[in-house]
């Protein structure tokens, strides 16, 4: 477990063993598509590609048919097409994310420019407190990891820039959740439970949440979300 220290700036004695700061973006896609109308083939192909990453293995194609509601051929053709594109992988007829996705995510992050932004006060902040800090970004329901800097010391954590995060554990997310409105929580892809519900009003109160294990045994941590460019 990693050495734990008191943050001398809080008004009450937590002691955290990492820190997570968030903030919030807007595609400037996902509106605007939707309003035109999607292009069919497009969207399937970004259904297949999605479960194929949250999955995180190779996978059949009757698998990913059934997952995506879609008839194995359609998702063949799909699936091919997008091969073609190095977009994935055939592993003797399982499939998963191909060279292209690395790419694209590569250069999303850099063009976005939050994490190069952000990078200098994680890295203020990873060496005032000695413990691992994330940057978290919010989109249509999805909380994932933008960015991290890791503590000096051996512990490390199993986070992984890109990755998935649960917005409902982790301090990150609870500290973005108290400030939605009704119409904002309806884009969660399930409710919010009524014991993160409850924190609310002190999260806005003093303006952080904290994560107390709710995550991962061992870990507590404190989250704030970054509003605007003033933070």
């Amino acid at each position: 477990m990693a050495v734990s220290q008191v943050y001398p700036v809080l008004d009450f004695p937590v002691v955290f063993d990492y820190y997570v700061f968030i903030i919030r973006i807007k595609n400037p896609w996902s509106e605007t598509i939707m309003e035109k109308g999607t292009i069919r083939v497009l969207s399937r192909a970004f259904s297949i590609m999605t479960y194929i990453a949250r999955e995180k293995r190779p996978l059949g194609v009757t698998e990913i048919a059934s997952a995506v509601s879609l008839p194995k051929a359609t998702v063949y053709r799909i699936l091919d097409s997008l091969e073609a594109e190095r977009a994935v992988l055939n592993r003797g007829g399982e499939y998963e994310l191909g060279p292209v996705t690395l790419f694209l995510a590569d250069a999303y992050r850099s063009q976005v420019g939050f994490a190069e932004v952000a990078r200098p006060h994680l890295l203020s902040l990873r060496n005032e407190t000695k413990e691992t800090v994330h940057l978290f970004v919010y989109e249509k329901g999805e909380f994932y990891y933008l960015d991290k800097i890791e503590s000096p010391y051996q512990v490390r954590m199993h986070s992984r820039i890109g990755g998935r995060a649960s917005i409902f554990r982790l301090s990150a997310g609870k500290a973005l959740l108290a400030r939605f409105s009704a119409e904002e929580l309806k884009e969660l892809h399930e409710p919010v439970p009524p014991e993160v519900v409850r924190e609310f009003s002190d999260i806005l109160t003093r303006g952080y949440a904290v994560d107390d294990e709710q995550n991962e045994q061992g870990l507590r941590c404190v989250g704030a979300a970054i509003i605007d460019s003033r933070g």
